[in-house]
């Protein structure tokens, strides 16, 4: 029978230990099976067979019920703060009106995006088509309107903290983001070209989030004592990174060796980043930095999970699991999917299989069942009340 917390059970895998049994453990950012999925993927696996009960389901980009998600699967995530230090921002006001069939999102910033009707069901990528930031005059719009004005009180702050302090769960504060928030607010073309036609306005970009850390979030480490600190990226593509290893050093190390500076004092365990596509590349400039795990290493970025444990004996890494084999008419891919390549991972500890991002809406209620059956039993989770097949 499990003899450990959520929390122990996470920290003894994440220290290299032998744990009770090895969790199926994600983050909401890129859930794998663990969080839940988007509503018309819900809709199908209950479509396909599973109890329409079971909690997971998101709506307006929020989970609902993930605790019955949870129970059912057999999975697990962290818990994350409820609460933030910083308040009183202006905001940006955005007008919103349906042309043929889209949805135009305008800015006061004079951005400009369109997506399909019910992207928060579906989440097909945006068109962006004017971005936040394009200059300096937009950036310093963008900033004044987006800072934060007020700060909680120390007592505020205190009754906030208080109730984490017992917590079972290993508790996640999230840090940030360098080049990945750069290209949110310009665009992958305007991002880049600004590392080398403005790096003055990428650093003071990326010097706003490292003040609003010190400000904000360090506070919350150094009180909490985290298991872990996450930051995101998503600057991989197919088959590198968006930037190379000299821009990264240069403009995005030395956030990352602060937050690392801070969280190593605090005691944090996991220290890990959110990126999607290739992180061979990624690692590397990571561990320079102080930090020690990543997730959800996607398969089709030809990600190499054991030539990376080789070179990092102590990197702890999430996922790596090709999330499609559950999709309908993939059932005869999931059992070489999971049985080539956990148990090995596992046999060299610090690893927590997942699916390597999220479910999507082919998926069938009998293919996640086999998925799961057979990766709880390479876990030796007996966790979860989903039919076993």
């Amino acid at each position: 029978m499990p003899n450990l917390s959520d929390r122990e059970r996470f920290l003894a895998v994440a220290r290299g230990e032998t744990p009770d049994y090895t969790p199926i453990f994600g983050f909401p950012g890129a859930p794998g099976m663990s969080w839940g999925c988007l509503r018309l993927t819900h809709e199908r696996l209950v479509a396909t067979g599973m109890p329409a009960a079971v909690g997971g389901c998101m709506t307006d980009w929020e989970y609902h019920d993930v605790e019955g998600w949870f129970r059912y699967w057999g999975t697990t995530g962290p818990v994350g703060l409820d609460f933030g230090l910083a308040s009183g921002a202006e905001g940006i006001r955005t007008t919103r009106r349906e042309v043929d069939g889209f949805v135009i999102v305008e800015g006061e910033d004079g951005s400009v995006t369109r997506e399909v009707l019910g992207n928060a069901d579906t989440y097909s990528m945006p068109e962006h088509r004017v971005y936040p930031v394009r200059d300096r005059a937009s950036w310093a719009f963008y900033r004044d309107r987006t800072q934060a004005r007020q700060c909680l009180q120390r007592d505020e702050i205190e009754h906030h903290c208080r109730r984490f302090d017992e917590r079972q769960r290993p508790l996640v504060i999230g840090a940030g983001s360098t080049f990945g928030r750069i290209r949110s607010l310009m665009g992958t073309e305007a991002a880049s070209l600004a590392l080398f036609d403005d790096p003055e306005l990428v650093h003071d970009m990326i010097d706003a989030i490292r003040d609003d850390n010190r400000r904000y979030v360090f506070p919350l480490i150094e009180r909490l004592r985290p298991e872990i600190v996450a930051c995101w990226e998503d600057i991989g593509y197919k088959t590198s990174m968006l930037i190379g290893p000299d821009a990264f050093r240069q403009f995005c190390a030395p956030l990352y060796r602060e937050v690392a500076e801070c969280a190593t004092a605090c005691g944090v365990t996991v220290l890990a980043v959110d990126s999607d596509g290739c992180a061979m590349q990624l690692v590397p400039l990571l561990v320079e930095c102080g930090f020690n795990a990543l997730y959800p290493f996607e398969v089709k970025g030809g990600n190499d999970l054991p030539a990376l444990r080789r070179r990092y004996p102590e990197l702890v890494m999430f996922g790596g699991l090709e999330k499609e084999v559950v999709n309908e008419g993939n059932d005869h891919l999931i059992e070489a999917e999971v049985r080539g390549k956990v148990p090995p991972l596992l046999a060299q500890g610090r690893y927590f299989p997942n699916g390597d991002h999220g479910l999507q809406p082919p998926v069938t209620f009998a293919n996640l069942c086999r998925f799961m059956t057979v990766l709880h039993e390479v876990c030796d989770n007996p966790e979860g009340q989903f039919p076993r097949r």
